[in-house]
């Protein structure tokens, strides 16, 4: 399976893997995976469903944040379904998420 990755639910900009990210968003391969009933995993998140370690089940969907807009959003712990990045946190141009960390 190739990349794929879901959206933030802060600022709606994907989870990034180490291999798409630039000097400006590297943040963005930083993450919260908010699960219901247990603590969040925390960690670096690879393009292919893993942070660290923990694989997301993308059959029953994900809540994701990355770590600076968890930070800012005040740490939610409310599973919410994060939306699937249509360009799978790889596959875009150069600055659709050239944006600067939030916190």
């Amino acid at each position: 399976m190739g990349f794929f990755s879901w959206n933030c639910n802060e600022c709606k900009h994907p989870m990034l893997s180490e291999y798409a990210t630039s000097e400006i968003n590297s943040w963005m391969n930083n993450v919260v995976i908010v699960r219901p009933g247990r603590d969040p995993i925390h960690g670096s998140y690879d393009g292919y469903g893993r942070v660290d370690s923990y694989e997301i089940d993308w059959d029953d969907g994900c809540c994701c944040y990355h770590e600076a807009c968890w930070t800012k959003a005040g740490e939610p712990y409310e599973w919410i379904e994060s939306d699937y990045a249509d360009d799978q946190g790889f596959f875009f141009d150069e600055l659709d998420h050239n944006m600067e960390c939030p916190v």
